[in-house]
């Protein structure tokens, strides 16, 4: 009898982690290089599955990027619920809001649903703060025809998640000498683009970020954001940068 016991305990623990295992390769990685001098390399882990680590990474200049797009403040300890002001299922980017180090977190946002991750390997891999953290819910990626990303706010807390304000934060690459955006709704035909609005304290050095309050339509819906930069040394404009915001009651993709 303790023999069987025994091995009804070792086939359920085989079990338990071959589930751990499948679930994980379920989940696809970024197509990135993983870091052939830091540890952890990139790769997939399980519980929960997700892809992880420190990985390579070619720049090339000049370009304008979104880096976080998030609702409510980090919660004081590194154990967070995640989630996304979207009815779509969404993968979760984490990397530093900053140029280094180059470590992501990759995994996915069941819509509906909360996703349970500690930072703290995290922090303790790249001696970030948790404040340092930018986190994106991309619902669906942007396309090789020019088609712009759609992305849903990550919900860090209820804390400070002022309904309908939505903070985007914004980096370069190069020094600009300014930052300005503007909004559009995308499920009303001819819809006007509003005026450009430049952000304040916006003239950067490279790998800067700025930060940006956005209002989100009060019915639900979706958005555009456009946001454009000048470079400070040649006074010509970055290439834009363009993303959707999916809406709470926006149909899903």
């Amino acid at each position: 009898m303790a023999n069987r016991s025994v091995a009804a305990a070792a086939v359920a623990v085989t079990l338990a982690l071959f589930g751990a295992s499948a679930l994980a390769q379920r989940f696809e990685c970024a197509p990135l290089s993983p870091s052939s001098s830091r540890t952890p390399a990139y790769k997939a882990l399980a519980d929960p599955a997700r892809c992880e680590g420190f990985f390579e990474r070619k720049v090339s200049q000049p370009f304008l990027e979104i880096v976080s797009l998030t609702r409510g403040a980090a919660p004081a300890g590194t154990s967070l619920q995640l989630r996304v002001d979207s009815k779509s299922a969404a993968r979760l980017l984490v990397h530093p809001q900053r140029a280094g180090p180059f470590y992501r977190v990759d995994a996915a946002l069941p819509a509906g649903q909360s996703l349970a991750w500690d930072a703290a390997p995290m922090l303790a891999a790249t001696g970030l703060r948790l404040i340092d953290l930018g986190f994106l819910g991309i619902v669906k990626a942007a396309s090789a025809s020019g088609e712009p990303a759609l992305l849903a706010p990550v919900v860090l807390s209820a804390a400070g998640a002022e309904r309908g304000v939505a903070t985007a934060v914004v980096r370069v690459s190069v020094a600009v000498s300014s930052v300005a955006w503007r909004s559009y709704r995308l499920d009303a035909p001819g819809s006007v683009a509003a005026d450009w609005a430049v952000l304040p304290a916006s003239q950067l050095f490279a790998w800067q970020r700025v930060a940006l309050k956005m209002p989100l339509p009060a019915d639900g819906r979706g958005l555009q954001v456009d946001v454009q930069a000048v470079g400070a040394d040649d006074g010509q404009s970055l290439p834009l940068l363009r993303f959707a915001i999916d809406g709470t009651r926006d149909v899903a993709p």
